[in-house]
C-alpha cells in the first residue's frame, strides 16, 4: 500500500509550476503512466499540467512495447517517468522507427547513467532533466545539465 503523506496546500500550488521549470509550455502533451497515488503522479504530473495547461495523455499502466507507438499517436511532446521505465524502453527489441516521433523532454528520477546514454544514443537527442525530491521534502533538486 502506498505510505499516506502530508502535502501543504503551498506545495500543491508549488507543483503547479513544475513542468514550466523544466521547460515545458501550454503546446506540449505530456505522456504520464505513473500511479496517481504518488506524489511524481498527481502533484508534478496531473497538477503540473494543469499549471501550464499542457494536455496529459493518462495510461493506466506503463506498456514499453506500446510506448513510442502511443506517442506518435498522441503527439507526446513530453514524458514523465521513474528510472526503470527507461530502462524497460532501452531493452526492448529494436523497432523500426523508434527515432521518429516529437518527443524532445523527459523529465524524471532513478535514471542509472548508462541508461541515459543508451536512451539518447538510441531514441535521438531527448533532453532529459532528472530531478531529485521527497513527498515531505521541502526542496527539489534538478540537474539540468545532463
Amino acid at each position: 500500500l502506498p505510505k499516506a503523506a502530508r502535502v501543504s496546500h503551498l506545495k500543491s500550488i508549488m507543483c503547479l509550476s513544475f513542468y514550466e521549470l523544466v521547460g515545458a509550455s501550454s503546446r506540449d502533451v505530456v505522456y504520464l503512466a505513473l500511479p496517481l497515488y504518488h506524489m511524481a503522479g498527481s502533484l508534478l504530473g496531473v497538477v503540473g499540467c494543469l499549471g501550464i495547461g499542457a494536455t496529459c495523455v493518462l495510461k493506466e499502466k506503463f506498456s514499453a512495447s506500446q510506448f513510442w507507438a502511443d506517442c506518435r499517436a498522441e503527439g507526446v511532446t513530453v514524458f514523465q517517468y521513474i528510472g526503470e521505465l527507461c530502462r524497460y524502453l532501452v531493452n526492448q527489441p529494436q523497432r523500426p522507427g523508434e527515432r521518429q516521433h516529437g518527443l524532445r523532454l523527459a523529465v524524471g528520477s532513478g535514471l542509472r547513467p548508462d541508461v541515459w546514454r543508451s536512451f539518447q544514443q538510441r531514441f535521438g537527442p531527448v533532453r532529459i532533466v532528472e530531478t531529485y525530491g521527497m513527498s515531505e521534502g521541502n526542496v527539489t533538486l534538478f540537474n539540468y545539465t545532463g
